[in-house]
C-alpha cells in the first residue's frame, strides 16, 4: 500500500514507557494458576489421557528393563514335548516324574503353572503319584485361577484338587492382568475371591525361601486398603498393584524343553539351585499377551509373564504406580508452577518457566521411573502446560498483530492499518453507493508546543486528541488513526458531507472545552490546544482512488491552515459552519 502523506509535517514519535521491567500482576496470574491446577486434576481423574499415558510409559520403561536373572529357568511344554510325549493333557504320572527329576537336582523351587483343578477319572493312580511327588519335593507351588462359571455370571476360584493342594508347599494366583489394548503392564501381588488372600504365583515361589510367617514388605499400590475392597465373596479382589519392568525381550530367560528335562538330556548343573517355572508355550495352548514396547504381532506366554514377575521381585525392581490422588496433586502443582515462577525476576516472560516446567516434568517422570521405581504419568501436566503455551502463543500473535497495526503512544490505528481500511471502505462505497467521509487533521502549532512546553506536553496533547476523536467515531466501522507526528485521520463509512462537517464541529467544541479546564489541575494534563481539519466525502460516481480521497482531504486541511487554523474546511472550498449535530446518513 503506498504512503500518501505529503511529508511536509514534522514527525514526532513517542511511545509509552516499556513494560518489560514492570512487575506482573500477581492476582490474575494466581487465579490462572488455580485454574490450571484444577484443569490438571480434572484431566488426571477423568482418565482421558490413559491411552497416551500407556504409550509414554511403554517407551520410558524400556530403559528401566532389568537383565534376566540367570537363576530363573523356564521349562516349556513346547511342540517338541508334545511330539514326543503325545497329546495334551498328559497323564499325571508324567508330571510326577518331572517333579522327582527336579527334586533330585536340588532346585530352589518349582512353580507349576499348569491348571490341575480336576481329577483324572481314568487314572486316579496318576493323581496319587503326582500328589506324593509334590509332597516329597516340598518346594512346589501350584496355581489358582479365577473364572466366571458362565458368561456374565459370578466368578469362582479354580484351585488344584484337594490332594494336590494339600501336598503343595504353597498356592498362588496366576492371573495375567491385561490392559484394554491387550498389553500386560501390571501385576497384582495379592488377589483372591472376596479378599486378596492369595499371593501371586511368582511371589509364592519366592516366599519358599523366607522363614514361615515372614511375609516381608510388599511393593505396590494398595487397592484393598483404600476402600476398593468389596464385601462380596463372589468378586475378585486385587491388592498391591505393580508395573512389571519386563526383560528385553520378555522371553530372554533360559528355556528348556519339558521332554529334555524328563529324559535327562539337560545337565543337572543347569537346573541345580535355580528357580523353575513350568508352563505351556506350545502354539495354540494357553493365554498370550504383549509386553510393553513389543510389536502387535509379538506375544508372550503366561509362563514368561510369571518369569518376569519373579525376576522383578528378585531384583527389587517393581514399579509402583502413583495413586490417582498423588498423581492429580503433582500434576496440579506442575501445571501451576510456570505462573508462580513468572512472578520471580528473570522468569517474568511466561514462556521461560513454561518450557522449563515441561522439560522438568519429563525429567521428573524418568527419574522417578528409573531410580525411584515409581510411575508418574507426565501427560496430564504436559497437556495443560501445552494448552497454556498455545494460549500464550495465540495471545502473543494477536498482540503482535495489534501492535503492528497500532500507534504505541495513543493506541489508535497506525498508518498501515489506515491505508488498508481506506482502500477496503472505498471499494465497499463503490459497490453500495453509500458516501464515505474522511477527516484529516493536525494540531495547530504543534512544534511550538513541543519546543516551549516539552515533549511530555506534546505527548499529552496527542493522547487527548486521540481520546476526543475516539469519542466522536463510535460506530463499529469508524476508524481513528494517527498517521504520524501530529497528523490524525478519521474514516467515516456511510457518512454524508453534512454529517462529517458536524462531527468536525463537535471535535472543535470538545477541544475548546478541553482548553477551558485549568492546566495542571490533573498531573500530566496537556495545555490547551486547537486543531485544523480537512474534510472530503466520496460520493457515488466518483472514480477517485484511495490516493485521490486522501489528497483531497489533505488539501482541505492545508486550506484550513491557510485560513487561520482552528477550523474545518471541506474539499468543496467552503468553510464548515459551526452548528448543532445532525444524524449521519
Amino acid at each position: 500500500m503506498p504512503d500518501w502523506r505529503r511529508g511536509r509535517r514534522i514527525a514526532h514519535t513517542a511511545g509509552p514507557v516499556s513494560t518489560a521491567a514492570q512487575k506482573p500482576k500477581w492476582k490474575p496470574r494466581l487465579l490462572t494458576a488455580v485454574g490450571a491446577a484444577a484443569l490438571a486434576i480434572l484431566v488426571t481423574l477423568s482418565g482421558l489421557t490413559a491411552p497416551l499415558d500407556a504409550w509414554i510409559y511403554d517407551r520410558l520403561v524400556l530403559g528401566a528393563s532389568p537383565d534376566p536373572d540367570p537363576g530363573i529357568v523356564v521349562i516349556d511344554v513346547d511342540q517338541k514335548s508334545l511330539a514326543e510325549l503325545g497329546r495334551w493333557p498328559w497323564s499325571r504320572r508324567t508330571h510326577a516324574q518331572l517333579v522327582d527329576r527336579l527334586r533330585l537336582t536340588e532346585v530352589k523351587g518349582i512353580a507349576f503353572n499348569v491348571l490341575l483343578s480336576e481329577p483324572a477319572l481314568f487314572d486316579p493312580e496318576g493323581d496319587a503319584l503326582l500328589a506324593r511327588a509334590i509332597s516329597r519335593s516340598g518346594r512346589v507351588v501350584l496355581p489358582v485361577l479365577a473364572e466366571p462359571v458362565q458368561l456374565n455370571s459370578s466368578t469362582v476360584e479354580l484351585m488344584p484338587i484337594p490332594e494336590f493342594a494339600a501336598s503343595a508347599a504353597s498356592l498362588g494366583h496366576a492371573e495375567m492382568a491385561l490392559d484394554d489394548d491387550g498389553v500386560a503392564r501390571s501385576a497384582y501381588l495379592r488377589a483372591g475371591l472376596g479378599s486378596p488372600h492369595w499371593p501371586a504365583l511368582a511371589l509364592a515361589l519366592l516366599q519358599l525361601d523366607q522363614p514361615a510367617g515372614a511375609g516381608g514388605h510388599l511393593p505396590g499400590r494398595r487397592l484393598a486398603a483404600t476402600g476398593l475392597e468389596t464385601a462380596s465373596p463372589y468378586e475378585w479382589v486385587r491388592d498391591y498393584e505393580v508395573l512389571v519392568p519386563f526383560a528385553s525381550p520378555p522371553n530372554a530367560f533360559r528355556h528348556v524343553s519339558y521332554t529334555d528335562v524328563l529324559n535327562q538330556r539337560i545337565p543337572a548343573s543347569l537346573l541345580r539351585g535355580n528357580w523353575i517355572i513350568v508352563g505351556v508355550s506350545a502354539t495354540g495352548m494357553g493365554p498370550l499377551a504383549r509386553a510393553p514396547g513389543q510389536s502387535p504381532t509379538a506375544s508372550m506366554s503366561g509362563t514368561d509373564y510369571q518369569a518376569n514377575l519373579l525376576n522383578m521381585l528378585l531384583k527389587r525392581a517393581a514399579i509402583t504406580p502413583m495413586s490417582e490422588g498423588w498423581q492429580a496433586v503433582l500434576a496440579a502443582l506442575l501445571a501451576a508452577l510456570p505462573l508462580l515462577l513468572s512472578l520471580l525476576p528473570g522468569l517474568r516472560r511466561i514462556w521461560r518457566p513454561t518450557v522449563l516446567t515441561m522439560v522438568g516434568t519429563l525429567v521428573l517422570s524418568v527419574l522417578l521411573l528409573r531410580y525411584g521405581h515409581a510411575w508418574f504419568s507426565p501427560v496430564p501436566a504436559l497437556l495443560v502446560l501445552a494448552l497454556g503455551a498455545s494460549l500464550w502463543v495465540y495471545r502473543l500473535l494477536r498482540r503482535t498483530h495489534h501492535q503492528a497495526q497500532s500507534d504505541a503512544l495513543t493506541g489508535l490505528a497506525n498508518r498501515n492499518r489506515f491505508d488498508h481500511a481506506l482502500d477496503h471502505e472505498l471499494r465497499i462505497a463503490r459497490r453500495t453507493g453509500q458516501p464515505l467521509s474522511l477527516l484529516v487533521m493536525d494540531i495547530d502549532h504543534f512544534k511550538q508546543l513541543n519546543d516551549t512546553q516539552g515533549h511530555a506536553a506534546g505527548d499529552g496533547a496527542l493522547k487527548a486528541l486521540g481520546r476526543i476523536l475516539r469519542s466522536r467515531a463510535r460506530r463499529p466501522r469508524d476508524l481513528v488513526a494517527r498517521l504520524g507526528g501530529d497528523e490524525f485521520a478519521v474514516l467515516l463509512p456511510e457518512t454524508s458531507a453534512q454529517a462529517a462537517a458536524t462531527i468536525a464541529t463537535t471535535i472543535h467544541v470538545d477541544l475548546a472545552n478541553h482548553g477551558r479546564k485549568p492546566h495542571g489541575a490533573n498531573a500530566g494534563a496537556p495545555p490547551p490546544f486547537t486543531a485544523s481539519v480537512g474534510i472530503h466525502t466520496y460520493v457515488s460516481g466518483d472514480d477517485a482512488g484511495p490516493e485521490d480521497v486522501f489528497d483531497r482531504a489533505d488539501a482541505a486541511l492545508y486550506r484550513a491552515k491557510q485560513a487561520g487554523r482552528n477550523r474545518s474546511f471541506s474539499h468543496t472550498g467552503e468553510h464548515e459552519p459551526v452548528g448543532s449535530p445532525v444524524q449521519r446518513t
